[in-house]
C-alpha cells in the first residue's frame, strides 16, 4: 500500500496515521479486548448490531493501550478483574453495565 492510501484510510476510520499503523501492528488486541468483553458478559455481536460506534472506540482504544501485555497476562494467569484495573476502557465497560443494570434492553449481553 501506498502512504498516500494508508492516509486515506486513517482518515475514514478517523485515526491519524500513527494511530492507524499502531493499531494494524498490534491483531492480539482484538482478541484480548473480545476476551475482557466476554468477562464481563457482553456480547460483541450483540454490541456491535446495537452500538457499533461504542465497539468501535473500545478495539481503539484497546488497540493503543500500552498495557497489552500486562492484560495478555492477567487474562493467562486467571485474573479476571473486570474490568481491569487502568484499564482504559474501564469507564465504557462500567457505563454499558450500568445502562443494562438501569433497566435498559439487555442488547449488549449474551
Amino acid at each position: 500500500m501506498s502512504p498516500q492510501d494508508i492516509d486515506a484510510i486513517a482518515r475514514e476510520l478517523n485515526l491519524s496515521t500513527s494511530a492507524f499503523r499502531t493499531l494494524a501492528q498490534s491483531p492480539s488486541a482484538s482478541e484480548l479486548l473480545r476476551k475482557r468483553l466476554a468477562l464481563a458478559g457482553f456480547s460483541e455481536h450483540a454490541l456491535a448490531a446495537g452500538h457499533g460506534d461504542v465497539l468501535r472506540d473500545l478495539q481503539r482504544v484497546c488497540g493503543l493501550c500500552p498495557a497489552k501485555g500486562r492484560c495478555a497476562a492477567d487474562l493467562q494467569a486467571g485474573m479476571h478483574r473486570n474490568p481491569l484495573k487502568d484499564c482504559p476502557n474501564e469507564h465504557t465497560l462500567c457505563a454499558l453495565g450500568r445502562e443494562v443494570d438501569d433497566g435498559r434492553p439487555q442488547r449488549f449481553r449474551d
